[in-house]
């Protein structure tokens, strides 16, 4: 019983003292959960002076936007009114307003790109030996510089010139990411219309070199163009593609003997295989190059005559240069007519058909290789005294040729090379050697003809560029003889005595003008140049280009031998020199190109 009371005094003393040792504990619980009330007061405080903040924002954000939009509504009212109020009258009406203008409208839909890479600005001269009274371009045909009996001969020629300043534009959309639309606009003021002159404005017209519109199917693996552009027949860098024409650096425009080109009006089919093997077809605007594109009577001799295009029974001596079979009155070569938008101080042949090119190129990976065949088709229209009718005359030519462009060192040096050989080729060469000549029946016969040309440009450093070409056209005779009329094309019975015999009564623009009772025929059979030069960047950068070019080129003619004039002699310090002029003359000339071209825009995108 004592046990009972004792163990229970002894419990009871023991909660006593867990009481008192618990009490301060629980006391400071107290206090700890006092203090976090009153923090979680001042953050709801907190809460609610921020929550009050963010609706006066939104209310803020609210009138800002009413006020904008007010503002525009204003603005736009401002411009209507503007619209109607004449130029000048709103700044004196408000000075130190802005004046409002409306925004214009997009030109171009989204995924369209304008380049105006290929235009330049061009300060250029030309020294000649012997003055061919030509601008930026040699005399085109090389074949007609001026021989020994020319006036122009014996004089030096010097000329500045701006007029190969370029204005160039390529446009260029995607349909999708597998079709294209291009047009491509390029023009220079190598023209001249019959007010065109250098005495004071030296104001010479603009000219079109290239307008064509272009269509690419990746899907396909066929592209089109049409318009006018460089012919299918000159060599590309790279597959069949326009604007990627291999064209010879030379600042003369006429570019060098043996390489084939023109810029003509045409239509072109081409096909690729993943853009390795390309074939093309073109079908382009046909012309004849004649001996002299001068129509009509021509006087004994002369090259460079012009009247009337028919010739023959009626007294007329030849057409176009060519001697017409007698008892035959021809039209092969027409007055180009001014009322039908054509020059009239030139011929226009009687084209019946076009010419069509084919080419296949090939880009293996190294180099790029082509072969090229050609038709052309020379029309005319043949009148007989005898049988009182006239019959229209067509002959075929050809022509089948390849080419070659290789990085013989990479990066550093690339060689070219190509040959063209065929029937009727000459329009189709710098040399302008002739297409075809009158023959005994009076159709038009074309003439065997062979281009060539081999060039090397290398790139020693990266801002220069160092080219050397060198070239040869050629030309067969083709000839007849009907009695004492001798006719064709580099006939050895052809007249020579007068072609080294200067005239001072030429006229002031003839070529080749013989003195009375002599004659200068002298065809030529074929051209060779030889030139050199370079392009120096001066400057390359975020604000175009800046380059210098030094050219020099040396080319001469072989004319076919004719009847040698009579023996002459001739004592000058005390020596006698005898000669038989004109068996065969070979005239030369030599000329200095500089330019200084600026091109404000950044070079074109590689191909696609």
């Amino acid at each position: 019983m004592v046990f009972k009371r004792r163990a229970g005094l002894l419990l009871s003393s023991a909660l006593a003292g867990a009481c008192l040792a618990a009490a301060p504990a629980l006391a400071q619980d107290a206090a700890q959960t006092d203090k976090l009330q009153r923090q979680v007061n001042e953050l709801q405080k907190q809460l609610q002076a921020l929550e009050g903040q963010i609706s006066d924002a939104k209310q803020q954000a609210k009138a800002a936007q009413k006020s904008a939009q007010s503002a525009e509504k204003n603005a736009q009212t401002a411009q209507q009114a503007l619209q109607n109020v004449p130029p000048g009258v709103f700044d004196q009406a408000h000075p130190g307003s802005p004046l409002y203008t409306k925004a214009p409208p997009s030109l171009l839909p989204a995924g369209v790109t304008v380049s105006f890479a290929n235009s330049f600005i061009e300060a250029a001269g030309v020294w000649r030996q012997h003055n061919e009274v030509a601008d930026g371009a040699s005399n085109a045909p090389f074949s007609s510089m001026p021989f020994p009996n020319s006036p122009l001969y014996h004089e030096d020629e010097l000329r500045f010139s701006a007029r190969q300043s370029r204005i160039a534009a390529a446009i260029e959309g995607d349909i999708d990411q597998a079709q294209r639309l291009g047009a491509y606009y390029e023009m220079d003021f190598l023209g001249a219309g019959v007010t065109a002159n250098s005495r004071e404005s030296n104001s010479y017209q603009p000219r079109i070199r290239q307008a064509f519109l272009s269509y690419d199917n990746d899907n396909y693996h066929f592209h089109l163009m049409a318009g006018q552009g460089w012919s299918m027949l000159t060599q590309n860098r790279v597959g069949i593609t326009p604007l990627y024409e291999n064209i010879p650096l030379t600042i003369d425009a006429q570019y060098v003997t043996g390489f084939n080109w023109a810029r003509q009006p045409e239509f072109r089919f081409v096909e690729d295989w993943n853009k390795v093997a390309w074939f093309g077809v073109s079908v382009e605007s046909p012309q004849i190059n004649f001996p002299s594109n001068s129509v009509g009577i021509l006087g004994a001799g002369s090259q460079s005559a012009a009247a009337t295009a028919i010739g023959g029974v009626n007294g007329s001596s030849s057409v176009g240069g060519q001697t017409v079979p007698p008892g035959l009155t021809l039209n092969d070569l027409n007055v180009c007519q001014a009322s039908g938008l054509l020059d009239s101080a030139t011929g226009c042949s009687a084209d019946e058909y076009p010419d069509i090119i084919e080419k296949f190129a090939l880009d293996p990976g190294w180099g790029h290789y082509e072969v090229v065949g050609l038709q052309r088709f020379f029309s005319d229209r043949v009148y007989t005294a005898l049988e009182g009718s006239g019959t229209n005359k067509t002959h075929t030519g050809w022509g089948i040729g390849g080419s070659f462009l290789v990085p013989a060192w990479p990066k550093v040096v690339d060689v070219q090379g190509s040959v063209l050989t065929g029937e009727g080729l000459g329009r189709y060469g710098s040399a302008q050697l002739p297409d075809a000549t009158i023959g005994p029946g009076g159709g038009l016969v074309p003439l065997r003809t062979t281009q060539a040309l081999l060039g090397l440009v290398a790139h020693p450093w990266d801002s220069l560029d160092v080219y050397a070409y060198a070239g040869e056209e050629s030309v067969n005779s083709s000839f007849w003889s009907n009695g004492k009329t001798n006719g064709g094309y580099g006939n050895p019975l052809f007249l020579n005595n007068g072609c080294l015999l200067e005239n001072q009564g030429s006229g002031p623009a003839g070529y080749n003008d013989a003195i009375a009772g002599t004659t200068c025929t002298a065809n030529a059979k074929d051209v060779q140049e030889i030139t050199v030069g370079f392009w120096q960047n001066l400057y390359q950068g975020a604000y175009g280009r800046l380059r210098f070019g030094v050219q020099y080129e040396y080319f001469k003619i072989d004319s076919f031998a004719g009847v040698p004039g009579p023996v002459t002699t001739t004592v000058k310090a005390g020596v006698t020199t005898t000669s038989t002029p004109n068996e065969g003359i070979n005239p030369y000339n030599q000329a200095v190109f500089v330019s200084l071209r600026y091109y404000p825009f950044n070079p074109p995108a590689a191909p696609k």
